[in-house]
């Protein structure tokens, strides 16, 4: 699913709960934002873990 429509179901969502458009809008961007900036620092854990372990292997 694109990053587009997960912003416009999270929004939707939002609304039905009783928030405005602007901030429903505001709430599932950040939501995105956090879990995008979450997952580039699994990311960065897992490549430096990889290169650790590489360095191990070379000792």
């Amino acid at each position: 699913m694109s990053t587009v429509a997960t912003l416009l179901r999270l929004a939707r969502m939002r609304r039905t709960a009783g928030a405005g458009r602007l901030e429903a809008l505001t709430w599932a961007g950040g939501l995105l934002w956090r879990n995008h900036r979450t997952t580039q620092r699994h990311r960065s854990v897992e490549n430096r873990s990889e290169v650790e372990r590489a360095a191990r292997q070379r000792l």
